[in-house]
């Protein structure tokens, strides 16, 4: 069974690129968006310790996405 992330419905990075045809984002949604590394998120983390979510830019790896 695939877990999802709790926030999926209000993260900025899930939101902006949950349609993106390129393989680092659609791996980052596999990995941590939708799957076995949703604890490791650093988005959430962000997010628990701020109390708001970080830059949609913000990879769940914690990196920028560079445009």
């Amino acid at each position: 069974m695939e877990k999802e992330c709790e926030f999926l419905s209000t993260c900025g990075f899930f939101k902006k690129y949950q349609n993106s045809k390129e393989v680092i984002c659609r791996g980052f949604i596999r990995r941590y968006c939708k799957g076995p590394k949703e604890n490791e998120c650093k988005r959430k983390e962000y997010r628990m310790k701020y109390g708001k979510p970080p830059s949609d830019d913000m990879l769940p790896n914690g990196l920028m996405m560079e445009n």
